[in-house]
């Protein structure tokens, strides 16, 4: 059941860019970790989603994998858009990124309560141009 929960989230929720539809899938007290940093609640959890799209207003999420175990639901996704706003302190630059990164929903109630991200920002950031290629 969760497995379905984030196969609609991902497919119904993630590419509509509707917000209305979060209530649906995310809970109001809903806990993310991503790049060392814990933010809470579904009205934050919204203005990240709503910042990325205006970083990158074309971002589609592929997923390449998915694996449910008890409460938790582990996606392996792809990310693919156009750097045309601001971005990690980078101004737009017109770029075009394709990160391969990974996040665990845990859910409850069928909602997600928690997210654990791990977004390949290194190579984000070295796609936009914000930081010099190895």
């Amino acid at each position: 059941m969760n497995k379905r929960i984030i196969e609609r989230y991902t497919s119904e929720y993630l590419p509509g860019r509707n917000p209305a539809l979060a209530s649906k899938f995310v809970s109001p007290d809903i806990v993310v970790h991503s790049g060392g940093q814990t933010w809470q609640g579904r009205d934050t959890y919204l203005g990240i989603v709503a910042a990325n799209l205006k970083a990158f207003p074309d971002l589609k999420w592929t997923v390449q994998d998915m694996r449910a175990e008890g409460d938790t639901v582990a996606v392996r996704y792809t990310m693919t858009g156009t750097h045309e706003g601001p971005f990690a302190g980078a101004e737009a630059t017109g770029k075009a990124i394709r990160s391969e990164s990974m996040a665990f929903y845990r859910l409850s109630h069928g909602k997600i309560v928690e997210e654990r991200a791990q977004l390949d920002m290194l190579g984000i950031l070295t796609q936009m141009g914000a930081i010099p290629a190895a």
